[in-house]
C-alpha cells in the first residue's frame, strides 16, 4: 500500500471476535492501522468528523443494529465506503445491503486478497476524486 492510505481512516466495526482479529491482523500486516469500533455510536461520532474512510463490517454488527446501520453511516459521512463480511448462513443480507450503499461484500473465507483488493479500489477511487478536485481549483 502506498502513503494515501494514511489520509484514508480505515474502521473495523465487527461483533465476531475470530473476524475481527483476522481482520485487524490482515490490516496490519499489510501496514494498514485499523481503528477499531466498539459500537455503532462510537463509528458514527469518529466518522462524522471525516471526509472519507473504510468501514469493515461483519454480518453479526448487521444483525445487531438492522438495516439502519447503513443508513446513519451515509448520514454521518457521505464519502465513507463500507465493507460488508458475510458467511454462507447470512447471505440474505447482501442484496439489501448493496441496495442501500455498501460498496462490495465479501464472501467467507474472506480471503486476503479480496479484503485488500476491495480496499486498494477505495483509495484508488478516492484519490481519482482528490486529484479531479485539484484539477478544477
Amino acid at each position: 500500500m502506498n502513503g494515501y492510505t494514511k489520509q484514508i481512516p480505515i474502521l473495523v466495526l465487527i461483533a465476531n471476535k475470530k473476524i475481527r482479529s483476522y481482520v485487524i491482523s490482515l490490516c496490519k500486516r499489510n501496514n494498514l492501522n485499523p481503528l477499531i469500533g466498539a459500537d455503532l455510536e462510537e463509528l458514527v461520532k469518529r466518522i462524522k468528523k471525516i471526509r472519507s474512510a473504510i468501514i469493515i463490517m461483519d454480518f453479526e454488527v448487521v444483525n445487531t443494529y438492522g438495516v439502519r446501520i447503513y443508513s446513519r453511516i451515509n448520514v454521518a459521512c457521505p464519502g465513507c465506503n463500507a465493507i460488508l463480511l458475510c458467511d454462507q448462513k447470512h447471505r440474505g443480507l447482501i442484496k439489501q445491503a448493496v441496495e442501500l450503499g455498501v460498496y462490495a461484500c465479501i464472501l467467507a473465507p474472506y480471503e486476503e486478497w479480496e479484503v485488500l483488493t476491495m480496499i486498494r479500489n477505495i483509495i484508488a477511487k478516492n484519490k481519482l476524486q482528490d486529484q479531479k478536485k485539484l484539477i478544477k481549483t
